[in-house]
């Protein structure tokens, strides 16, 4: 019986080596070769700077820069940079995540909407609550959350709810608390014309002189200066929280 189990033992331990010495066999060079980023590479592999943190035999091809081909003008990236604004601005210019409905509901009460009530055609209320499809809403019963992407759908859909609650906006954004300065609320509008103050307060960051351009574009293109508003309002709102 121990003869048998010391038998069983010595097999194993000369599998055991076998494997080892298989792992250890000397691969082929030509296996370990990295292969370059671009197969339309103009460039050879072995001039690009930056491009191997070791040897060519011996890592992975890593671009040691932005550029596309080869190493990129600092000063070039860094224009690019200043042209595109401060972190906060440039991070939304390649990233945008969908404005949950939650959110959304809270950031129109916030500006004085009623979303209870109803009407005909359907209030921004009712519009919020019969879009659960177009807005991505989660289906709790299929384990599926709310989705984060934007759809095409989604986008027209929040335009319309915009649309809807914009004579609210309009009428009531001298009293919201988040958009007064010393106790004083801004006006969307000066009859016709767009302010900058109630501009900013809607789309969450300082107004510039084409915000206000645009808006007052729409509002003198439209078929009355209360459309115009209506439209001006819906499409400043839709382009901040969508980031277009």
């Amino acid at each position: 019986m121990k003869r048998s189990i010391s038998m069983i033992l010595l097999g194993a331990l000369v599998a055991a080596a076998a494997c080892s010495a298989a792992a250890c066999v000397e691969q082929p060079d030509e296996n370990l070769a990295p292969k370059p980023p671009n197969p339309d590479q103009t460039i050879p592999i072995s001039d690009v700077p930056g491009v191997f943190a070791g040897d060519d035999d011996n890592t992975h091809s890593h671009m040691g820069d932005l550029g596309d081909q080869g190493a990129r003008d600092p000063f070039d990236i860094l224009a690019q940079r200043q042209e595109e604004g401060p972190p906060e601005i440039r991070t939304r210019l390649h990233s945008c995540q969908k404005v949950q409905i939650t959110a959304l509901r809270n950031m129109l009460s916030s500006l004085g909407v009623n979303l209870d009530a109803t009407g005909d055609p359907p209030t921004a209320g009712q519009l919020i609550g019969g879009a659960a499809g177009a807005l991505g809403a989660a289906t709790y019963d299929a384990r599926v959350g709310e989705t984060i992407v934007w759809s095409a759908a989604g986008a027209a859909k929040l335009f319309d709810i915009f649309v809807q609650a914009a004579p609210e906006i309009i009428a009531n954004l001298p009293n919201v608390d988040q958009c007064k300065v010393d106790g004083v609320g801004a006006q969307l509008f000066n009859g016709d014309a767009c302010n900058a103050d109630g501009i900013a307060c809607i789309i969450g960051r300082p107004a510039t002189a084409t915000h206000v351009a645009v808006c007052n574009e729409i509002v003198k293109k439209a078929s009355s200066p209360e459309v115009g508003k209506k439209i001006a309002v819906a499409t400043l709102m839709s382009g901040a929280h969508s980031c277009e």
